[in-house]
């Protein structure tokens, strides 16, 4: 690739490769012990200082000691903001230190206190977990963008431990506060403490750390439950999906990704590369509700350059030379609000000796109050922090990183601003509980595509817990998968197109002609047999599932996709082929053999293989290969020095990310050449050629499967394929199973007491959204108020009915209703009234 980008930066830099309540009972014979807790959860302490406790439906016991005899212990309830509770408290190291064990029954939760009465040294934390179950499967996160990791806890100290069993049964441990400093370690013989990091040696009287263990059903089930006490708990009151433009309307982005990325149309300029593309969407009657400027917007480096891309911000305001009036000059011509990126302060910037730094962060209140009153003034009403997990983190220490953050968001709120946090390490996703107005987090690295489609679903279970929307990143308008998952995500939906080539029928997709997404209630996230197939280590295909609620009835949406791919007959390892221009590198794992085929060149560079065949006739070949660029690297495929053509290579999204792609071709009998060459794209790193005799699948394949009972529907549901529109009747109980690769999206409509499983609006991914059907509920006669942009035509709402149904409105109209007794599908077109609303009944 030419150029760096964040990407490439991280890798030079060595930035990472990369329900039902739980009813618990207490111990039973413990003599001279005080119970905390109703029958369903307990927690036992004793004078020895051993403290337990026990849920019993799961047969699982949590154990551990102070370390100290402990005295005063004393028994009470009461309530707060997370709902009733009982507490014991005691008082260890000789008077040294005061603990509690509090017990939230309604809320599956446990949250442990440890105060210093007095200064003390940081050690002996508490709790200490000696015992605990010992579940077959674990989740942690780690680095940047909070990443998702199966069965370690590497790297993962300042993360949530999720602990699950083969029946989704889970626990999860985490900081309650102090989550900057918070530290919880595994020693060798499997304890586990959740204490302070070791760069503190020193803990003030008074201080006062809190540890929260949640368990529930489930390991979804776990994380709402989880969250919601860190919420409460914090007092954060959680954002609704449409708080603010960014959350409510379709955006336009310039990020690591986008085609206007740090460049732009040298006619034009770079601001009036930007107000052209605000001119063709509305020329094309596309709504754009705000607009983001990446980090390209203001200087940066010793030389004070918007073009130094590796470098830190060396003044937080508009470059003169792409902004010659100003920022706010450029947003009152633009006529939108605008969401501004920030980075971390390179060491020749002049805020330096004027402002209190923290590393390479101004943890100063005047530095924050100034940039907020600068934005306030220039439109802006989102702020974004990136590249917390690397350049922008404060020191570790017990005071900088709350100066950093609380400073922030106070200054922002102050300003009417909101935030999104992005390259946030764990502990800053856990940081977000509290600051109301952090509403949005980047939950998966830069340039939204399919390789990054899972980390976005299991990430999205951590942000979405704590009442943080998740925002997928850039992509463009022609990528309807990504399109459509990014609006599953309840989040931010934006793009990055350059000018003629926006999409506005894909986009029209995910939001009404005025800009307003039509969105889920909740994130989409994986259902918990994913959970338990990818701990297992089976790599099951991916099923996550999301919903849209309504007054007794639920509408859910489900995506899937394969991945796995068939292996091959035989494989032909690429470092061992014969290579021109082409050097084997060892430098990213997860590759076989020895090594991989790394292009250095453009154009010309091939990897030539040599592949005996027992018969002639049609063979299968796929070629495994890793690409961390953001574009296709194509190669020109010849067997036996015939053109077979060229063949797609794919970002992967990272280089140790290894993905499968193939084509069919003839070969001899015998002894036959296969040769990869560059075609001016230089090449992805190729790990090995797969040669299968006949036709099988070249990518990924698998078959994807789910119950109703799993994504929560309890009676009969009417299950809908969106891209192939046709469906089937599942009975209660039932099982939806298809071969899926690239993705496949689901319509999850129950079967209402009409007989009809009403599947909204035809023209939308979420055809229940609150923000089409206003109110949709069903009493033998399906009734629904559908809500339109000002002056917007009609909208065709269809359905499954056992017989063809009759449509009435009483305000607006609807048109005949068409019936194809064949599938029992009907379709009728709905037109607004009064208030832009339509109420209309469709009748069995």
């Amino acid at each position: 690739m030419t150029g760096l980008n964040r990407r490439d930066f991280l890798r030079v830099a060595g930035v990472g490769s990369a329900a039902l309540a739980l009813p618990l009972a207490g111990a039973a014979g413990q003599a001279s012990a005080n119970s905390t807790g109703p029958k369903d959860l307990k927690a036992t302490v004793n004078a020895s200082g051993a403290w337990q406790v026990k849920a019993s439906v799961l047969g699982w016991t949590f154990s551990g000691s102070v370390g100290s005899a402990a005295t005063g212990i004393t028994t009470g309830s009461g309530s707060d903001a997370v709902g009733s509770y009982t507490e014991t408290t005691f008082t260890f190291q000789s008077g040294a230190r005061k603990g509690g064990i509090r017990v939230y029954n309604g809320a599956s939760s446990i949250v442990f206190t440890d105060t210093y009465v007095k200064a003390g040294a940081n050690g002996s934390p508490f709790p200490t977990f000696t015992a605990y179950p010992k579940l077959a499967h674990q989740l942690s996160h780690s680095d940047c963008f909070g990443r998702f990791q199966f069965n370690t806890f590497a790297g993962a100290s300042d993360s949530p431990w999720v602990f699950f069993d083969d029946q989704g049964g889970t626990f999860i441990l985490s900081a309650a506060n102090h989550f900057q400093e918070a530290q919880t370690s595994q020693a060798s013989d499997g304890s586990i403490t959740a204490g302070v990091i070791s760069s503190v040696a020193t803990l003030p009287a008074g201080y006062t750390r809190q540890t929260i263990l949640s368990a529930k059903a489930g390991v979804g089930a776990a994380h709402r439950a989880w969250g919601s006490v860190l919420t409460r708990l914090a007092g954060k009151p959680l954002p609704a999906n449409d708080a603010g433009v960014i959350l409510s309307t379709l955006g336009y982005w310039t990020d690591n990704g986008a085609d206007y990325y740090y460049k732009f149309d040298q006619s034009k300029g770079y601001t009036g590369t930007l107000l052209a593309v605000r001119d063709e969407w509305a020329s094309q009657q596309i709504p754009m509700g705000y607009m983001q400027l990446d980090s390209w917007w203001y200087p940066k480096g010793p030389n004070a350059d918007w073009n130094d891309l590796p470098d830190g911000t060396s003044l937080y305001e508009a470059d003169k030379q792409l902004f010659p009036d100003g920022l706010s000059a450029f947003q009152k011509q633009l006529g939108m609000p605008l969401v501004t990126h920030a980075r971390w302060m390179d060491k020749s910037s002049p805020y330096h000796g004027q402002y209190q730094f923290s590393n390479n962060v101004v943890i100063d209140p005047a530095y924050w109050q100034s940039v907020m009153d600068y934005l306030k003034d220039g439109g802006v009403v989102v702020y974004e922090q990136d590249w917390l997990c690397n350049n922008a983190k404060p020191a570790e220490n017990l005071t900088d990183a709350d100066q950093f953050f609380d400073n922030m968001a106070h200054h922002a709120a102050v300003g009417g601003m909101d935030m999104q946090y992005c390259m946030a390490l764990p502990r800053d996703y856990l940081q977000t509980v509290r600051y109301p107005n952090l509403t949005t987090i980047r939950v998966s690295d830069d340039r939204f595509d399919k390789p990054k489609w899972d980390m976005f679903l299991y990430d999205s279970q951590f942000a979405g817990a704590l009442g943080v929307w998740p925002w997928v990143d850039v992509f463009m308008s022609g990528e309807l998968d990504n399109l459509l998952l990014a609006t599953l995500s309840a989040g931010p939906v934006g793009v990055g197109d350059a000018l003629g080539k926006v999409n506005a029928g894909h986009l029209f997709q995910a939001v009404r002609p005025d800009g307003i997404i039509v969105k889920p209630d909740v994130p989409i996230v994986p259902t918990d047999s994913t959970y338990v197939g990818e701990g297992a280590g089976t790599m099951p295909a991916m099923v996550a599932s999301t919903h849209a609620a309504h007054p007794g009835l639920t509408y859910r949406y489900v995506f899937a996709y394969a991945r796995q791919f068939a292996a091959p007959q035989k494989v032909y390892q690429a470092e061992n082929a014969t290579l021109s221009g082409v050097v084997v590198g060892k430098d990213n794992g997860g590759y076989t053999g020895t090594g991989f085929a790394d292009y250095q060149h453009a154009d010309g560079d091939y990897v030539e293989w040599t592949v005996d065949a027992p018969a002639a006739g049609t063979y299968t070949l796929q070629f495994r290969y890793a690409n961390a660029s953001f574009t296709d690297r194509p190669l020109a495929i010849s067997v036996n020095g015939g053109d077979s053509g060229n063949l797609s290579f794919p970002s992967t999204g990272w280089w140790n990310k290894w993905s499968v792609v193939g084509l069919t071709a003839t070969l001899d009998a015998g002894s036959n050449t296969v040769r990869a060459t560059a075609t001016g794209a230089s090449g992805g790193n190729i790990d090995w050629l797969g040669v299968t005799q006949g036709t099988v699948p070249t990518g990924m394949s698998q078959n994807a499967s789910f119950t109703l009972a799993e994504i929560g529907e309890t009676g009969s549901a009417y299950v809908y394929d969106y891209f192939a529109g046709n469906g089937t009747l599942v009975k209660k109980g039932g099982q939806v199973s298809a071969g899926v690769t690239e993705g496949t999206y689901w319509v999850v409509a129950p079967v209402g007491p009409s007989g009809i499983a009403f599947l909204g609006d035809k023209g939308k991914f979420v055809a229940h959204g609150g923000k089409r059907l206003e109110h949709l509920s069903d009493d033998g006669t399906v009734h629904a108020t559908v809500a339109f942009a000002a002056g917007e035509g009609p909208v065709t709402l269809h359905g499954y009915a056992p017989r063809k149904p009759s449509a009435a409105a009483t305000n607006g109209s609807v048109g005949t209703v068409g019936y194809d007794a064949a599938t029992k599908l009907f379709s009728v077109t709905v037109s607004a009234g009064a208030g832009d609303r339509a109420v209309v009944t469709i009748k069995p």
